[in-house]
């Protein structure tokens, strides 16, 4: 037995890693990431339950489950899980989670996006491994977590999900500690920084404050060099492609391979950090990575084991570089950075004669370098912080021996300690006479660093850094070489500037030699030397210098080895002395100096040579040198005084104000201490106190402008060291004298200006001196410097008042930058009169004047600590927000003044005190609220012309309102309402706010996914509002004030209503984060609603029934608890509405609320509101309340009952409108249409035919769509009544009166059928419109044109083809259906030549789910109940009901196979019963007639069926309807033949073999014991015997036919074949004789002439009504009465097969025959007989045709006339043959002819042909087909000889004469005895009167082929 245990004090928490799918019980499935919570565990197994689902328990194995660590936090009913993971990893796996159920749906859809969001989860993921590895540093963290929150927040835009707003943590922000403002402000941001990411531009650097002056670092680590060469040396810098030149030192690595084998920890410890990297430098156009290799050895490497060689020499070898462009503008590196990337940097080798610049070039321009193989493995990243951070932040990286490489200049901030004393040289070039030998010296070039008395510095040159300081620093050397370019580098520092007067370079030039004896012997031929300071004190420009170059004569010695100092060193000092003369010389022709003059110039060994030249560049980066005169002046200030140069120090002040920022910003402390030093020499204040101040200002305003922002911090460390203890005296008189004298045209106005734009600092240096006084003095004349201090800040406010221009500028200033100095004034002065000073200040600003900077005054002020203090604000509040609310009543500066409110009301937020604040919320609420709401109502209007700024600051404005309502407590707003002692004012107060909260709610100003933000709203909206509502309930109640009720209504119920609060449509995380911080505010607003109803007491009619459809929308949303509190509401209405007074008393019913809620009810549940629960719980509640009212109980119930119904229709609707199977929609929409025209709901029945209309029209349904458009016709009448609005239309809008819609109608829906082909449905409506335009309208000319088209419909009724529909039985079994269609049965209507075969594909795609049942029984009661879907399909006949029109009257078949497809109710289908095992003579058959609930075709494609009858056929009967459909069939095959002379006999030929030759199906052979006299033993059997025999006689006959057409087009090769089936055919005939006992008339074919025994129609009779089998007996009888007889020959002329219709006594019957008339010659007298005309079955063609046969009877003298009026002949059917149409002329000449005789009955009709008749569609019962045929066996005489012309054409036996492409059919004159058959009921009479006219011309060349025996039927 399993023990289960109890979990602890706390459940356990895990995570599912295996799917478990077992099904049980007691088990719970689970799917992988499913987190559950465990209650009880066993040794094996769990107990709880899945968090996705607290609702569903279970159990589930251990091993699926990963435990993790988390705390379970109780509170009510809500679980709160907390994992012991950091808080950005719990989000990670929120959002991951979250995220998955989304991208497995873009999977599915094939969204674009799939691959980003997997590849943004998989980042996340990363990430969160390394934070819960808990092995990064803090300050990795927070950089990570900035990673992962614009990762998680560019992930939810690309999900539209909602945005996530942080901290300055990157945690999420919580509402509940940040103002509304702030949260306002947060989202503004982030969607700005994604609308940039989502754009593409999330890598472009946004330049901010804080990044001007951020220092950035490029750390390198060289894995290895591989390479063929042993030892060198690698320089690695940083290189601008662009400008050519190198950025920071270099950094040499001594490549040693001894060294290399025996320190594994060589490589490694290649390391360099390239610092004081700036945001320009990451900016910089092209950035490489540059290496050079410096080969140390030899000259020449092959030469390498020679030991005679010279070694130690530097050649250059080779270069690589890296593209690091991106890498400096990418992201900063910010990870452990444990796995490096290496990149491979390819190697290029220098050519022998290839300068190393060359070969870096080579390397840079992107050219591909055939390295093979040969490269550096390095590792980069980007860190950002100073080099101190960077190795507090990176240890692991950044390690002690990690070399730290400085760029060349200074970085972005030069802070105080920073001391640099540097000078760059680059050796350029040099170019050399090679004198007197006859190849270029190898010139080696060594640079010392020497004082004036000549002696060398020590290790004050380096190269670079990795190595140490050096003496002496040696150039490469280029062999053979006479015009070399180095541009090596090389840094001098010096330590102090005593040591760099009479400092000077010194360049010595040798030639190298190879041999290493040679180059000991080897001395320098020349020097150059160039000094470090000027004359004056400055130092040597930052440009290229042309040294001058002087030859050594080493036999000459040096005694004074400073004596080449008197030499010039350079160019220009040569061209400015007057050895060189006065003119302009330059370098030009083959040596620099080549113009000069050559006069001597020498002094000991050295001498100019004019030859040589030599050129370096130097730049100074010095915090102590400069080469400004004028700085150098200020700073050397004592001495000039000391000189007592006072023009000088004059000249030199002025002067700094015109010197280069960046020069001063590097001498920044020591400038200000010199100008400090000299303000406070008492002894010369008066003549330079004007002008220090200005220098000053100067200065600060300098730092202060934003492209020195970055010296700020370097200033105010200055100040915090300042120590000039009386400097504030003299500040505050020479400032407050500029000042006073602001508006007067002075010298120091330009000075003026600078001081009020560098108020901030002049007042902290101010402060600063008078803190350090007062320090020193022990607070000394505190009173006397408040005074100055306050006549100070006066007099600024007093200039204030000016209005000229000339101190506008300056005003500005001061409005600007009064506010910084707060901070520093309030250190030595009372706050509250400061505030004071500053409310003076304010108010002397001119209203007009300064608007924008007033308000920047005012946004500024709010983040100062004076602002901070409340007695402060007490003082200040007020005064801003009057001038505020003035500006924004004038519509001044809106979007300033919402950015300051915005402030104000962020300040002003304090969660942990929240009544700390009271009071000013108070004051705000009193002077700015109605302001604030009447500018958030103007802005939010649509129309806002005069807001040009309107986008920008409605969020703002609604934020500020939101804060201020949210910040107000109870008190407040009872108090804010009890201000308005009007009740006007009160009421316009309360329409204006709840009109602006309705817009708030249904046009929200904030984006669809800030989630957070709305919510926030909503919960502010619902407090204010349930705060208002008790208000107009105690004051507007009596007397009541209905708008302002109304109002509340409608803006409570779009607050509930609103899709932001629909949390069913919310995911579940989603859900719960709402529900734990805000709750259901629908139900708490849903409350309210009701408590506000019930306090409408009597007033409540004045809601009848306009609150109907806004409270039915509230009750219809899914919460049960608000359902139950608001559904009772309704029953209030009804019962109100019922009780209403009229002039009987009451008014007794409530149809306006039942009106009312129809309407609503459609509308809101098509839009998706409701569903079946609501339905329930509607029905239950108000037949509870009803049931319990005496007084409305049963209008209630039927009211309850109707509702009901209602919505179980449209939720039934709304469900499958969902569904892309219109069929589905079509349905439901009609059952709509069915209950709204129930209950009369007239304006909802056409709703839903408009929509009926519109779908068949998407679906190309024209027939169904026209009988749509009828049922809406039929709501109108033939009348100029107006139309209602119910009844207008909007395709029809011009149509304003009945008949004017009908009228549109009508011709609308008869083009529609027209496009359906339903002519016959158009004809009818155009006989009703033609009778309104003739007999009504009198519109002669509208009624031509309906005629017209009336005509045109007749026409293509005989002319057009048109395909016959096939219906279709489809049962729907099994409980997977929509419920209108589980187990039903419905009849399709096909589409145009749609076929079993494809009507099921189309089912099945409808539902692919289905399965298809094979056969056609009953299904079973297991399979309707089944939960799956099962599709029962087979094809279906219609039964025709004949129309009593056609009764007794010869019909075109054409015109009655529209009949049969169409408006038909009634089909049939027959299946197989296997009662009778094997034997074919025992199987009976089952027949099913259905019966649908409308005909079809109707307003849909299908109909259900509603009634079906089965019954049992017996084999007999099924021997007789085989037997019949055989003769049809061959019957049909013949006439082919005869109207397609062109037809293939393959299919005669086959069917005549089955028959004569049934070897596979036996033929009648299966039903043969049916012919024997034993087998009838009653008298229906012998009936049906008789019937089998008819057919079978019939059948004969047929052969007999077949086998002539198909011997006479029988070709040569087919010949065989015909003659086996004569033979077969005459043993058929003797077999039936012998064995059946069935006489033929003929038994030889060969010759016989084709007879017509029988008219057979094309509607076949399994399509006629099996239930009313017509009666034998009656039939007889009938047919004994009638006698007929037909003479003359036959003569095609009818158009079409015509159909005789005659009623019969019990159920309708029909009989076909052919009609023909044949008149005889002059000499016959005898009158021509009514016959029965025998039909020839072919295929329909609407040419009428008419042709005479050319052989002459024996009574016919003259045959040879064929337009003879002697020998009319008519016939009323014509075999006619496809063809060419007809040439013009043919056609007029046939149109000439005249009419038949035989249809003068027809001839009123326009344009009416033989067969064409279309009448009006009246009401028939059932018909079914009979024919007639020759029956009697015991007449022996034989056929008649055939005509003259005939006989000689036939007189052998086997060679017919071929057959026409028109035939003609001529029965012979003898008449011959007949029976009717047993199945005819009733012959029909033709008429018997001849028309007295010529019959029509017969074509040329045309044959009689085909006679008939004497006498027809």
């Amino acid at each position: 037995m399993t023990v289960w245990r109890k979990i602890g004090n706390s459940p356990k928490y895990g995570v599912v890693i295996y799917h478990f799918k077992a099904k049980g019980q007691t088990i719970l499935p689970l799917v992988v990431g499913d987190t559950v919570v465990i209650r009880e565990e066993s040794d094996d197994w769990y107990f709880g339950y899945a968090t996705k689902n607290k609702s569903v328990v279970g159990i589930f194995p251990k091993n699926y489950i990963h435990l993790r660590e988390a705390t379970i936090v109780q509170s009510g009913s809500i679980e709160t899980i907390i994992p012991k993971e950091p808080s950005i990893a719990q989000e990670i796996t929120s959002v991951v989670r979250e995220w998955c159920l989304y991208w497995k749906n873009q999977y599915v859809e094939d969204d674009p996006n799939f691959d980003t969001v997997q590849d943004m989860i998989h980042d996340l993921l990363i990430w969160r491994k390394e934070i819960t590895s808990r092995k990064i540093t803090a300050e990795q963290l927070k950089d990570l977590k900035q990673k992962v929150s614009a990762k998680i927040d560019l992930g939810n835009a690309l999900l539209n999900l909602d945005l996530v707003v942080r901290d300055e943590e990157g945690n999420i922000l919580n509402p509940e500690s940040a103002s509304v403002v702030r949260i306002y402000r947060e989202h503004v941001d982030v969607a700005d920084r994604l609308k940039r990411e989502m754009q593409g531009d999330k890598d472009a650097p946004v330049e901010t404050k804080a990044s001007v002056g951020a220092t950035y670092n490029l750390y390198v680590r060289m894995v290895n060099f591989v390479c063929r060469v042993d030892d060198c040396e690698i320089l690695i810098n940083l290189y601008d492609a662009k400008d050519m030149n190198y950025i920071c030192e270099n950094f040499i690595v001594k490549w040693d391979k001894e060294k290399l084998q025996k320190d594994p920890d060589f490589l490694s410890s290649i390391r360099v950090v390239f610092t004081d990297l700036d945001a320009k430098d990451r900016q910089r156009e092209k950035v490489f990575l540059v290496f050079q290799i410096v080969r140390c050895g030899v000259m020449d490497y092959k030469d390498a084991e020679d030991k005679k060689q010279t070694r130690g020499l530097r050649r250059p070898f080779g270069a690589a570089a890296m593209d690091i462009t991106e890498k400096l503008k990418g992201s900063v590196s910010n990870t452990s950075m444990t796995d490096d990337e290496e990149d491979f940097i390819p190697f290029l080798q220098c050519g022998d004669k290839e300068f190393m610049d060359s070969c870096v070039r080579k390397t840079v321009t992107g050219k591909e370098i055939n390295h093979r193989g040969q490269g550096i493995f390095a590792s980069l990243k980007l860190l950002k912080g100073d080099i101190k951070q960077i190795r507090e932040d990176f240890p692991h990286v950044v390690q002690p021996s990690t070399t730290v490489v400085r760029k060349m200049g200074f970085p972005d901030v030069i802070l105080p300690d920073l001391v640099r004393n540097d000078i760059y040289i680059t050796i350029i070039e040099g170019e050399f006479n090679r004198g007197s030998k006859t190849a270029d010296k190898n010139v080696e070039v060594s640079m010392l660093v020497c004082n004036k008395q000549g002696e060398v510095l020590k290790e004050v040159i380096n190269p670079g850094c990795g190595s140490e300081g050096s003496s002496e620093y040696k150039t490469l050397i280029y062999y053979h070489e006479d015009k070399p370019k180095w541009l090596e580098i090389v840094k001098v520092a010096v330590s102090t500037e005593i040591e760099f007067r009479g400092l000077h370079l010194k360049f010595l030039f040798k030639h190298k030699s190879r041999n290493e004896t040679k180059d000991r012997n080897e001395k320098p031929f020349a020097m150059a030397f160039v000094k470090l300071l000027n004359k004056n004190g400055t130092t040597l420009k930052d440009e290229e210098h042309d040294l001058l170059l002087y030859k050594i004569d080493n036999k000459k010695e040096d005694k004074m080895h400073q004596a080449y100092l008197d030499l010039p060193s350079t160019l220009k000092e040569l061209e400015a002395s007057n050895i060189a003369g006065s003119g302009h010389y330059g370098p030009s022709g083959s040596g620099t100096h080549s113009r000069l003059p050559k006069i001597p110039l020498f002094c000991g060994p050295y001498s100019l040579s004019y030859k040589d030249s030599f050129k370096v560049s130097t730049y100074v980066c010095s915090t102590k040198l400069t080469h400004n005169v004028d700085l150098l002046g200020c700073l050397k200030w004592q001495k000039i005084l000391n000189e007592n140069d006072t023009a000088s120090l004059k000249k030199h002040l002025t002067c700094l104000m015109r010197v280069d920022g960046e020069e001063i910003v590097k001498f920044l402390q020591d400038l200000l201490d010199s100008l400090f030093y000299i303000l406070m020499q008492n002894t010369v204040s008066d003549l330079y106190d004007n002008l220090v101040f200005d220098a000053l200002v100067y200065i600060i305003g300098l730092v202060a402008d934003s492209r020195y922002y970055q010296f700020r911090p370097i200033l105010d460390a200055y100040i915090n060291s300042f120590s000039i203890t009386t400097a504030y005296n003299k500040l505050m008189s020479i400032l407050k004298e500029y000042v006073d004298n602001a508006n007067e045209d002075t010298d120091h106005e330009p000075s003026f200006r600078q001081a009020m734009k560098s108020l901030e600092y002049i007042f902290k240096f101010i402060i600063r001196s008078r803190e350090l006084f007062a320090m020193l003095n022990e607070n000394r004349g505190k009173q006397q410097f408040e005074i100055m201090l306050k006549q100070l800040i006066q007099s600024i406010g007093g200039m204030m008042l000016y209005t000229s221009d000339r101190t506008v500028r300056a005003q500005g200033y001061a409005l600007r930058n009064m506010p910084a100095t707060i901070s520093d004034i309030l250190k030595v002065f009372n706050a509250v009169e400061l505030s004071q000073l500053f409310v003076e200040f304010l108010n002397h600003v001119p209203k007009s004047r300064l608007k924008i900077q007033k308000i920047k005054f005012f946004e500024d002020l709010v983040q100062t600590e004076l602002f901070s203090k409340r007695e402060c604000r007490e003082v200040l509040l007020p005064m801003m927000l009057c001038q505020i609310r003035d500006m924004m009543e004038a519509q001044d500066e809106m979007s300033a003044c919402i950015k300051v409110l915005s402030s104000i009301m962020d300040h002003l937020f304090n969660p942990s005190k929240p009544l700390y604040h009271e009071n000013d919320v108070g004051t705000i609420m009193e002077i700015i609220l109605r302001t604030v709401i009447q500018t958030t109502i103007k802005t939010h209007a649509e129309n806002m012309a005069e807001f040009e700024d309107c986008v920008e600051i409605k969020g703002d404005c609604v934020a500020v309102l939101l804060n201020i309502l949210r910040q107000m407590s109870e008190a407040q707003y009872v108090s804010y309402i009890s201000r308005y002692t009007l009740l006007t004012d009160l009421e316009d107060f309360l329409m204006e706010i709840m009109m602006l909260f309705q817009n708030l709610i249904t046009s929200s100003v904030y984006q669809h996914d800030w989630m957070e933000m709305i919510m926030l709203q909503n919960s502010i909206i619902l407090r204010a509002l349930r705060c208002f509502a008790h208000t107009i309930s105690d004051r507007f109640s009596n007397p009541f004030q209905y708008q302002l009720w109304n109002n509340f209504f409608h803006c409570a119920i779009s607050f509930l209503t609103q899709d932001h609060l629909q949390l069913e449509n919310f995911s579940a995380s989603k859900r719960n984060k709402i529900i734990s911080k805000y709750k259901d505010m629908r139900r708490e607003m849903g409350f309210e609603i009701r408590s506000m109803w019930k306090g409408l007491g009597n007033n409540k009619k004045s809601f009848i029934p306009e609150m109907v459809g806004p409270l039915l929308e509230m009750t219809l949303i899914p919460e049960t608890e608000l359902r139950k509190a608001t559904i009772p509401i309704f029953f209030d209405m009804m019962v109100c509405e019922f009780n209403q007074p009229s002039q009987k008393g009451i008014k007794g019913n409530f149809k306006e609320v039942e009106n009312e809620m129809i309407n609503q009810m459609d509308v809101l549940v098509e839009g998706g509101r409701g569903d079946e629960q609501y339905m329930q719980l509607f029905k239950d509640t108000l037949l509870n309340l009803c049931s319990g009212s005496d007084l409305i109980r049963k209008q209630g119930l039927e009211f309850v009952e109707m509702i009901t119904k209602l919505l179980q229709r449209l939720l039934e609707y709304r469900h499958i409108i969902q569904d892309e199977i219109k069929d589905h929609r079509m349905s439901c929409i009609v059952n709509l249409l069915d209950f709204y025209n129930e209950i009369g709901r007239q304006e909802m029945y056409v709703r839903y035919l408009h929509k009926l209309h519109n779908m068949h029209l998407d679906c190309d349904n024209f027939t169904e769509a026209a009988h749509t458009l009828i049922l809406y016709a039929k709501l109108l009448n033939w009348s100029d009544d107006r139309l209602s609005t119910i009844l207008q239309s909007e395709r029809f809008p011009e149509a304003t009166t009945h008949r004017e819609l009908k009228e549109m109608l009508y011709h609308h829906i008869i083009q529609y059928f027209e496009k359906g082909k339903m002519w016959e449905k158009g004809i009818d409506l155009c006989k009703e419109i033609s009778g309104l335009y003739e007999n009504e309208l009198f519109d002669y000319e509208k009624l031509s044109w309906i005629l017209r088209r009336q005509a045109a419909l007749f026409e293509s009724i005989m002319k057009e083809m048109r395909p016959d529909p096939e219906y279709f039985r489809v049962g729907y079994f099994g409980r997977g259906y929509p419920s209108f269609l589980q187990n039903k049965v419905f009849i399709y209507r096909g589409k145009e030549y749609e076929r079993l075969q494809d009507f099921n594909g189309r089912m099945q795609t409808l539902f692919p789910n289905s399965e298809l049942m094979k056969t056609l029984s009953a299904p079973s009661d297991e399979i309707k109940e089944s939960p799956k879907q099962y599709l029962q399909i087979n094809a279906v006949t219609p039964v025709m009901e004949m129309h009593q029109k056609f009764v007794n009257k010869q019909v075109s078949e054409k015109i009655l196979k529209y009949y049969q497809m169409n408006e038909v109710q009634l089909f049939t289908y027959s299946r197989r019963i296997d009662e009778g095992g094997s034997n074919i003579a025992n199987i009976w058959q089952e027949k099913t007639n259905m019966t649908t609930a409308s005909p079809l075709p109707g307003i849909l494609c299908w109909f259900p069926v509603t009634q079906t009858i089965v019954y049992k056929v017996s084999p007999i009967e099924t021997a007789i309807e085989t037997l019949d459909s055989s003769n049809k069939k061959l019957n049909s095959a013949i006439e082919h033949q005869l109207t397609e002379p062109k037809a293939r006999l393959d299919q005669l030929g086959m069917l005549l073999k089955g028959i004569v030759d049934a070897a596979v199906m036996g033929g009648i052979s299966n039903w043969k014991h049916f012919y024997s006299d034993d087998f009838a033993d009653n008298d229906k059997d012998r009936e049906f015997v008789k019937q089998l025999k008819e057919h079978t006689k019939t059948q004969a006959v047929l052969i007999k036919d077949g086998m002539w057409v198909h011997k006479r087009k029988c070709p040569e090769v087919q010949k065989p074949f015909h003659a086996y089936l004569e033979e077969k055919h005459l043993e058929w005939l003797q077999m039936i004789e012998s064995e059946y006992n069935i006489k033929v008339a003929e038994k030889v074919s060969g010759t016989s002439t084709l007879k017509r025994f029988q008219s057979l129609s094309v509607v076949s009779l399994d399509r006629l009504s099996s239930m009313y089998p017509p009666s034998p007996t009656q039939g007889m009888k009938k047919w004994k009465q009638t006698k007929r007889a037909v003479g003359g020959s036959l003569t095609n002329v009818s158009s079409s097969p015509a159909i005789t219709v005659s009623p019969s006594p019990n159920k309708a019957t029909y009989t076909r025959v052919q009609s023909v008339w044949v008149k005889a010659d002059k000499g016959d007298k005898s009158t021509p007989m009514k016959g029965l005309q025998t039909k020839v079955n072919k295929k329909l063609t609407n040419k009428r045709a008419s042709q005479v046969s050319n052989a002459s009877s024996s009574d016919s003298p003259d045959s040879s006339n064929r337009n003879s009026l002697e020998h009319p002949i008519e016939l009323n059917e014509q075999i006619t043959p496809r063809r060419p149409p007809r040439p013009e002329s043919e056609k007029e000449r046939r149109n000439s002819q005249r009419l038949s005789a035989q249809f003068t009955h027809m001839g009123h009709l326009p344009g009416a042909s033989p067969g064409m008749i279309s009448l009006p569609n009246t009401t028939a019962s059932f018909i079914s087909y009979t024919s007639t045929e020759n029956c009697d066996s015991g007449d022996d005489d034989g056929p008649p000889p055939l005509p003259v012309k005939h006989s000689e054409n036939s007189k052998l036996s086997f060679d017919a004469p071929p057959l026409p492409s028109r035939q003609s059919l001529t029965p012979t004159k003898t008449p011959r005895k007949s029976k009717p058959s047993v199945k005819a009921s009733q012959s029909l009479e033709l008429n018997s009167n001849p028309l007295e006219t010529a019959p029509p011309l017969l074509p040329e060349k045309i044959t009689p082929s085909r006679s008939f025996d004497g006498e027809s039927l």
